[in-house]
């Protein structure tokens, strides 16, 4: 393979200084370097213009320039090849201004070795290298920063104005790039979300998240809304430059209308299912319980008309298995609709569901309230929590193997909190890591529907607790009348 040499071009005016100039660069890189001679400036542009270099080697004084503006010449004619100064003078404060005009290198003619000008040579070319790698890859950046196909914008921390914006992010938003580098990101936020952004923002500065998350909505000029997930990157900067961070958007506006959509099918179906379940449970209290209250009555008159074993017997032992079946039947129809939700609300509904479990399972079970009686004022509300209190029962009953459940209602901040704990098994982290166990799809999705929170935790052998939040404003407290 053949290795190409290193182009250097030699600008001296000087006969004798340049034949001594060329031989020192002989005896320090041999046959590595190729050298091209030029007297003049104008004359080393027109090879510039030629010839491809990786090294200029110019003397200050020149026929045709002098100084320092020497090298500002050389530096607009070759902006990215680096030049090594040739001087007579062992000037302290003249290399300094020549180094401030682009020079890389200050040489002093009479005091070159080949060691000197090997290092000269090889430090220009490696800076060129990793000046030409850091010029691709900064084309790279752009390029990448141009056509991402997420919207990308770098943000002033302190002020939120635009340092700069991609085309996608310009389009996202409904603005011209230009129209969004005089403005900041808080003035295209939507005001009733403006707060919200403002505290987020504060708590991703405050705690250093370097990589965060939000979902804000955004007002176009066009009076449009649109929902975007913004990745928030905090970004270090160096020298005179204000702290910003990287601002990544996504519009997921389609996806919101589905998800609220799925969201407002999944309470349709959960109301028609109650509706079933009430329907159900009537009939089955009304229509079944009465029959069969009908048929044990019956029962108990030919029990006492008829004597004579073995019929009496047999009808003794119908009797029980039709009160049996009335019992059986008045569980099913309680356990479809309860009807202490509706005569008692949810605060008398969580008491009876208490008592029933501890009588039905034997499970130590207590009931401690630190907030006044209550109801929601959405009904319907009121049966999906008694529906998720219910789900954790069960599961308490198939998993937990616990002895004790404790049952808590408290106010916290500006939410109602309900918390189930239990002193069984406990929960495994790959149990709650598993979306289909415990029922939690449901509860988590029921308290979604009332914008609440749902919290599940646990560790073997120490129990688990199950935390329900639902904002106050969903809740109408009932404070007892004092006599």
């Amino acid at each position: 393979m053949t290795i190409s040499k290193i182009q250097i071009l030699l600008i001296e005016d000087n006969e004798t200084d340049a034949i001594l100039v060329q031989n020192d660069l002989q005896l320090a890189m041999g046959d590595q370097i190729s050298i091209v001679h030029a007297e003049r400036l104008s004359t080393a542009f027109d090879l510039i213009r030629q010839h491809s270099f990786d090294l200029i080697l110019s003397d200050l004084t020149l026929p045709d320039s002098d100084g320092i503006s020497t090298i500002t010449r050389l530096r607009e004619h070759a902006p990215n090849i680096p030049i090594a100064v040739l001087s007579f003078r062992d000037d302290e404060k003249l290399a300094i201004k020549t180094i401030s005009a682009g020079a890389q290198d200050y040489l002093v003619k009479g005091s070159l070795t080949e060691g000197v000008l090997a290092r000269v040579i090889r430090y220009s070319i490696e800076r060129k290298r990793i000046e030409e790698s850091n010029r691709k890859a900064q084309r790279r950046f752009q390029t990448i920063f141009e056509k991402a196909p997420l919207g990308i914008a770098l943000i002033n921390l302190q002020t939120g104005r635009y340092y700069n914006v991609n085309p996608k992010y310009a389009a996202i938003v409904g603005r011209s790039v230009d129209e969004l580098l005089n403005l900041t990101q808080p003035e295209i936020i939507h005001r009733d979300d403006l707060s919200s952004y403002r505290d987020d923002m504060r708590r991703i500065v405050d705690q250093q998240l370097h990589d965060s998350k939000i979902i804000k909505r955004i007002l176009r000029p066009d009076e449009s809304v649109i929902w975007i997930e913004m990745s928030i990157v905090l970004f270090e900067m160096v020298g005179d430059m204000e702290a910003c961070y990287v601002c990544m958007i996504e519009d997921i506006t389609e996806r919101k209308r589905l998800i609220e959509n799925l969201r407002h099918l999944t309470t349709h179906l959960q109301d028609v299912r109650e509706e079933e379940r009430t329907r159900i449970g009537r009939e089955i209290h009304d229509v079944l319980g009465g029959t069969l209250t009908v048929l044990k009555m019956d029962l108990d008159w030919l029990s006492k008309k008829i004597s004579a074993e073995p019929m009496h017997e047999r009808i003794i032992s119908l009797y029980r298995l039709t009160g049996e079946a009335i019992e059986t039947a008045r569980r099913v129809s309680v356990n479809l609709r309860p009807n202490v939700l509706d005569h008692l609300g949810l605060y008398g509904a969580i008491e009876w569901l208490i008592r029933e479990f501890e009588q039905r399972t034997n499970i130590k079970c207590s009931l401690e309230s630190m907030v006044p009686n209550f109801s929601f004022i959405d009904k319907h509300h009121e049966t999906s929590i008694f529906r998720i209190i219910q789900e954790a029962f069960i599961n308490i009953t198939r998993h937990s193997n616990a002895t004790k459940v404790d049952v808590e209602l408290l106010e916290d901040n500006d939410s109602l909190a309900i918390i189930i704990k239990d002193n069984g098994v406990g929960i495994t982290e790959s149990q709650m890591l598993n979306p289909g166990s415990f029922g939690i799809i449901g509860m988590n999705e029921r308290m979604q529907q009332l914008g609440g929170k749902f919290e599940v935790h646990g560790s073997p052998s120490k129990g688990s607790q199950v935390m329900l939040k639902i904002p106050l404003t969903e809740v109408e407290l009932i404070e007892e009348s004092v006599e």
